[in-house]
């Protein structure tokens, strides 16, 4: 049976690797031309897009900060408490597929990972601690490799969150990102080696969760009007606002309206390819900025650079897809496709067992890059 190690390089934009000479990430067998992120182009509503092989509109994270209407609580990735709290996770991540079929998994670090999602976690796993340095993480993967066959994980993950954090604190253009991508692009490097090393028939998947755009700073959507006793405003893309009163709803929306740096919503109206389908979170009102817009409540922004932006307005948001090994072909170049199709292809390929209606991913999506 063969082993699956996904990798996650957090920020990392579909243009970064040409752009900076990564050469490890570049001598990979297949690579997308780009990966396309589910709406919105969030860190959390990705990773657990690409784990279940659903929307984040029906798997639950609609964002990295949203509101439950049933629980009257804000779901935050800062909030540690509800990070884990599996009240928040819908849909089947892969390494609970994995112990339905007695296989068993391992996770440094990934969203919904430290949740036990249907009373599920992986085999092993951390809670996340970015001070855990990069090579540790990756010695830590690859020894879980040298373990007994019987306790031994077939399906791993592993994550980085260097280039989203270079890419918000300088932007995508900038000196600090090459330098970043050639470190990441090093660190690729040894995991692969060492993955070699183990003589297993090891597949390594490597994507990202978005791309950057750099911020428009001296142009600032002010919504420090918006806010209102009656009403629970969020602050990630999208902005959400969730009201029982109508009129200031009715109010807020014709305002917004007029703001040509934004698309606002109502939640019985909004655009198909966002699959918002969880009236428990969505706000009544949700507002996307434009590409380069940025929200702001009067302070001062700090970031360089973000995401969040709809994919269908800016290519800047388009994320990567690399994978090698025994199991795929070599010299391979695809058109882009969307995030939740990764699923079905490591499903399939360690026969993990999920119910093909009930994920949004399609299993014929990506069996062109298979040898068999």
């Amino acid at each position: 049976m063969p082993y699956v190690v996904l990798v996650s390089i957090d920020g990392y934009r579909y243009d970064y690797t040409q752009r900076y000479g990564a050469k490890n990430l570049n001598s990979f067998g297949v690579k997308a031309k780009w990966m396309i992120p589910s709406f919105p182009s969030k860190t959390f509503p990705n990773h657990y897009a690409i784990i279940t092989g659903m929307y984040p509109g029906n798997h639950g994270l609609v964002s990295n900060t949203f509101y439950s209407r049933e629980k009257k609580q804000k779901y935050s990735i800062s909030d540690r408490e509800k990070v884990r709290d599996e009240f928040w996770y819908y849909g089947t991540p892969l390494w609970v597929g994995a112990n339905e079929r007695q296989m068993v998994s391992a996770s440094m670090f990934w969203v919904g990972s430290e949740a036990p999602v249907k009373g599920i976690l992986p085999n092993y796993y951390f809670d996340y601690d970015r001070s855990i340095s990069n090579e540790e993480r990756v010695n830590m993967t690859v020894n879980w490799l040298y373990l007994e066959e019987e306790i031994r994980p077939h399906f791993i993950t592993l994550y980085f969150e260097l280039i989203d954090d270079l890419g918000h604190d300088y932007g995508p253009d900038s000196d600090e990102i090459a330098s970043g991508v050639g470190k990441i692009d090093r660190i690729i490097g040894d995991l692969k080696n060492k993955l070699d090393q183990t003589g297993l028939p090891v597949n390594i998947i490597i994507v990202s969760d978005h791309g950057m755009m750099d911020i428009i700073k001296d142009d600032p959507i002010d919504l420090s009007p918006y806010q209102n006793d009656a009403a629970v405003i969020t602050s990630s893309f999208p902005v959400m606002i969730y009201s029982e009163d109508q009129e200031y709803l009715d109010s807020a929306y014709v305002k917004l309206r007029r703001d040509d740096r934004v698309s606002v919503y109502r939640r019985d109206s909004l655009p198909e390819h966002y699959h918002y389908h969880l009236p428990d979170r969505i706000g009544d009102l949700v507002i996307t900025p434009k590409p380069g817009y940025f929200p702001n409540w009067g302070g001062k922004i700090r970031s360089a650079a973000t995401h969040g932006f709809d994919i269908n307005e800016t290519t800047t948001m388009g994320a990567i897809f690399y994978a090698d090994g025994p199991d795929f072909k070599e010299d391979l170049i695809i058109e882009p496709f969307e995030n939740i199709h990764v699923y079905s292809l490591i499903a399939e390929l360690l026969g993990i067992p999920y119910e093909y209606s009930a994920i949004d991913g399609n299993k014929e999506a990506l069996q062109k890059i298979l040898k068999k």
